[in-house]
């Protein structure tokens, strides 16, 4: 069975969504393979396997349970750095470039961690370069050899740094730990922001679980995969055709970024630029999932792309209303969220003042918001006796449904 299905239908009992344990696997093997195989881009740079995974949904929704089965999954494989609990960038970074010694004596001296933290805001010390410095450490095709920092007190030299990431966070933590910077310069378009708002079932756990986790029989196989050394097999033959899972990812390649140029989305994060190589790191984490080789396959694209794609609505869904480009930015999120959760999609002037007042200074401030909706077509000003109406068109709420999801167009994925 696929180690990754596996790993999922053992915790389908449990309360914490299921794309959290899917994507917390995925970030496990990530974490064990490190920078010890990789994929060949055209031989202009090797692509490796490590990713950031963020878990974002409201507090309690069970963040943490996936996330401490990978850091015990790790801990098992026992192969790489976990850096976890409360720490500066500069700890971090102390501890990478730290050489240390595992079990039976061998060194290891490569900037190699994963870290792992349930509340990723309060683990790592506020620091306006935190996020800047991981984001400039992923790109692990640019960081061969040696890695510097220097600072006022102390030197770090970090070689051949490679870092995994998986984290949680929650709606009102995400406010204040991703700046503008954050989000337009670079950290975000380089991670998989998961987001849920439901648990997968509910569970008191008053009785015993009729398939319990696995985690021995678990690690037993990431030990394996940790043992892989090497390039995955390549998507160009020696004449330099395209093999037939190279001809499946160029012909998707190229539809998805005509897609996006024609749709004219504007994406501050730059999520939909990098957006091929994120997808190409998630189908050589399926493969690895499905069996200890290093060869993707087009079933794996096939689901790289699907799991994948819903990435850009999470993206949207974290930075909505905080881009920092607009004070009314953050009401203009909250006020869209509201019609679009309500039945027929409306809403009282007087009950929708009534959620917001947080939220706006005045009512001339709200009104002036509610009358440049009406004005662009977003929603509809009606009179119902002496109350005022607000309401979404369908075809507004079915075009806000598909850009929250990622759609940039209906065929997108078809093409």
């Amino acid at each position: 069975m696929d180690w990754l299905k596996g790993l999922v239908e053992q915790h389908s009992e449990l309360e914490s969504p299921k794309s959290f344990w899917f994507w917390s696997g995925l970030c496990t093997i990530s974490a064990v393979v490190k920078d010890n195989v990789w994929l060949s881009r055209g031989e202009a740079y090797d692509l490796y396997p490590n990713i950031y995974v963020i878990l974002h949904a409201e507090s309690g929704l069970k963040k943490g349970p996936p996330i401490a089965l990978a850091k015990t999954l790790v801990r098992k494989v026992n192969n790489t750095r976990i850096i976890s609990g409360r720490s500066s960038i500069q700890g971090i970074m102390k501890k990478l470039s730290t050489a240390y010694t595992i079990p039976g004596g061998k060194v290891i001296n490569k900037s190699v961690g994963f870290i792992c933290s349930s509340e990723l805001s309060s683990s790592i010390v506020e620091d306006s370069a935190a996020l800047t410095i991981l984001t400039d450490l992923y790109d692990r095709h640019y960081n061969k050899d040696e890695w510097d920092s220097l600072l006022k007190s102390e030197e770090f030299q970090l070689k051949d740094p490679t870092v995994c990431l998986l984290g949680g966070i929650n709606e009102a933590h995400a406010e204040e730990f991703f700046g503008k910077k954050d989000i337009q310069g670079g950290f975000l378009a380089r991670t998989f922001v998961i987001y849920e708002k439901e648990e997968q079932t509910i569970n008191s756990l008053m009785r015993r679980l009729t398939n319990p986790p696995k985690p021995d029989e678990l690690a037993k196989y990431l030990t394996e995969l940790s043992k892989l050394q090497g390039r995955f097999v390549d998507t160009f033959n020696p004449d330099n055709s395209m093999t037939p899972v190279g001809k499946h990812y160029d012909d998707w390649y190229n539809a998805f970024r005509k897609q996006v140029k024609d749709s004219g989305v504007k994406d501050l994060t730059g999520t939909l630029n990098r957006f091929g190589d994120s997808v190409l790191k998630v189908a050589m984490l399926l493969a690895l999932a499905r069996q200890p080789t290093l060869e993707i396959t087009i079933r794996d694209l096939d689901l790289a792309f699907v799991v994948c794609e819903k990435l850009i609505g999470n993206i949207r869904q974290t930075t909505m209303g905080r881009r920092g480009m607009s004070s009314s930015a953050a009401l203009k999120a909250k006020v869209i969220r509201e019609l679009m959760g309500r039945d027929n999609n409306m809403v009282s002037r007087t009950m929708l003042m009534k959620k917001m007042w947080m939220h706006y200074s005045d009512s001339a401030e709200f009104d002036d918001l509610m009358l440049s909706f009406h004005n662009t077509g977003m929603i509809v000003t009606e009179a119902a006796g002496n109350q005022i109406i607000y309401r979404m068109p369908s075809d507004q709420v079915e075009e806000m449904r598909k850009f929250l999801s990622g759609k940039i167009r209906k065929d997108l994925m078809e093409g």
